[in-house]
C-alpha cells in the first residue's frame, strides 16, 4: 500500500468513526428497553458489593445466570465511577422495563456500550471501508450497541478475533504471525465471555482452518491446541464466577437456554422459523416517533448481501463461513429476538460490501461490452 493509499484509508477510517459517533449519539435518546434493567441490576450488584469491600462477589454471584459475566463486570466498572443509586428491583422477565432507573447512570453505561459499537465500525473500516459504512448505518446494530445490552462487546471482540486470524495468515514474519494468532484467540475468548452465541466466529475459524488443511496447507496440532487453550483462558479470565466450579456452572448456564426457548414468553410471540429474515428485510420498526435513526438502509442490505455471497466466499472465506454458520443457527434456534442478528452483523456487512463491489464492476463493464458490440 502506497503512502497516498494509506492516507486515504486512514481518512476513511476517521470519517466512518465520526459517522458512527454521530449515529450512536442520536440513539442515546432511545427509550428504556427490555433487558436493560436486568443488566443494570447485574452490574449494580457487583458495584454495591465491591464498594463495601467484598470483591469476592464476582466469584459468588452471576445475576441472569444464562449469560456470562464479562459485560456485567464492565457495567459495574462504570457504576463504580459514579455515586451509588437506589437498588434496581428484580422483576419477572415478562415485566415491562423498569422506568425509574437513575438516568445519569443509565446514560453513562449506554455510553460505554456505544464506545464498543463505534470501535467495531472503526475496526471494520480497516478491513473494508464499505462494509464499515453498512455496519455503521445498520439500525439494528445502532440500537443494540447503544442500549444496555450484551451485544456491543462481543461484536467488537468477535470481529477482532476473525480479522486478526485473517491478518495472521497473510504475514510472512513467523513471530508476528504467532502474535496475531495469539491475539485472535484472545479476541474470540473475550467475545464468548461476553455472550455465548458469538462462539460462531470461533467456530468459523476452526472450520476455515480444517478446510485449508484438506487443501494441503499444513497444520500443527500443537498450534491448534495452543490457540484453543488461549481462547479458553481468555473466556475464563473474564468470568470469575466459573472458577470454583467451571463444569457445573457452565452446565447450569447452558441448561437455561433450551428451557427458555420453549417457554410461554417465547412461544407466545408466534414468530416463524424465518423471523430473522423478516427482521433483516426492514429497519428497526419501533422508534419512528422519536426520529432516532437518520439513515435507514437495512432493506437494501439483504439483496446486496445475497449478490455478494459468492465473491465473499472466494475472497474472504472465513467470513463467508461465519455468515453461513450464523445464518443456520439463527434459522434453527427457536428464540427469534432481533438482537441475535448482531452475531452475523460483521460478515453480513462484508457480504453487502462484496455485493456492492460486484454490481459496480458489472455496471462499468456493461457499457464497454455494448460499445464493443457495435
Amino acid at each position: 500500500m502506497t503512502r497516498v493509499e494509506r492516507a486515504a484509508r486512514l481518512g476513511a477510517v476517521g470519517l466512518l468513526t465520526a459517522l458512527a459517533l454521530l449515529l450512536h449519539g442520536q440513539a442515546a435518546r432511545l427509550p428504556i428497553d427490555f433487558d436493560e434493567d436486568d443488566y443494570m441490576r447485574a452490574g449494580q450488584i457487583f458495584a454495591d458489593e465491591i464498594r463495601t469491600g467484598n470483591p469476592g462477589i464476582l466469584l459468588e454471584n452471576n445475576y441472569r445466570i444464562e449469560h456470562p459475566q464479562f459485560v456485567k463486570i464492565l457495567i459495574a466498572t462504570v457504576m463504580l465511577s459514579m455515586e451509588p443509586i437506589q437498588r434496581i428491583p428484580e422483576l419477572p422477565v415478562t415485566a415491562n422495563p423498569y422506568e425509574l432507573m437513575h438516568r445519569p447512570t443509565l446514560a453513562a453505561v449506554r455510553q460505554m456500550q456505544s464506545a464498543f459499537g463505534v470501535l467495531s465500525v472503526t475496526t471494520l473500516a480497516l478491513v473494508s471501508p464499505v462494509a464499515a459504512l453498512l455496519l455503521a448505518t445498520s439500525t439494528w446494530v445502532i440500537k443494540y450497541t447503544s442500549q444496555v445490552m450484551l451485544e456491543a462487546v462481543p461484536l467488537l471482540f468477535s470481529l477482532l478475533g476473525v480479522a486478526l486470524y485473517e491478518l495472521a495468515r497473510s504475514m510472512s514474519n513467523a513471530r508476528r504471525r504467532r502474535l496475531a494468532y495469539l491475539a485472535s484467540a484472545i479476541g474470540i475468548g473475550l467475545a464468548v465471555g461476553a455472550k455465548y452465541p458469538y462462539a460462531i466466529a470461533g467456530l468459523a475459524i476452526v472450520v476455515d482452518r480444517l478446510r485449508r488443511t484438506r487443501r494441503g496447507e499444513p497444520i500443527r496440532i500443537k498450534d491448534a491446541i495452543g490457540w484453543s487453550a488461549i481462547a479458553a483462558l481468555a473466556f475464563f479470565a473474564v468470568n470469575p464466577y466459573l472458577w470454583s466450579d467451571p463444569i457445573g456452572r457452565l452446565i447450569a448456564s447452558a441448561a437455561y437456554h433450551p428451557e427458555y426457548a420453549t417457554s410461554e414468553q417465547v412461544q407466545s410471540t408466534g414468530f416463524p422459523a424465518w423471523q430473522q429474515l423478516i427482521w433483516l428485510m426492514q429497519s428497526v420498526p419501533w422508534h419512528d416517533a422519536q426520529n432516532i435513526f437518520a439513515v435507514k438502509f437495512d432493506t437494501w442490505m439483504l439483496p446486496l448481501a445475497l449478490v455478494g455471497l459468492i465473491p465473499l466466499a472466494r475472497n474472504r472465506p472465513v467470513y463467508a463461513i461465519w455468515l453461513g454458520l450464523g445464518a443456520i443457527a439463527l434459522l434453527f434456534w427457536p428464540t427469534k429476538w432481533p438482537q441475535y442478528l448482531l452475531t452475523i452483523a460483521v460478515p453480513y456487512a462484508l457480504a453487502g460490501a462484496a455485493g456492492l463491489a460486484l454490481l459496480a464492476k458489472l455496471s462499468f463493464a456493461l457499457p464497454r461490452r455494448l460499445l464493443k458490440g457495435r
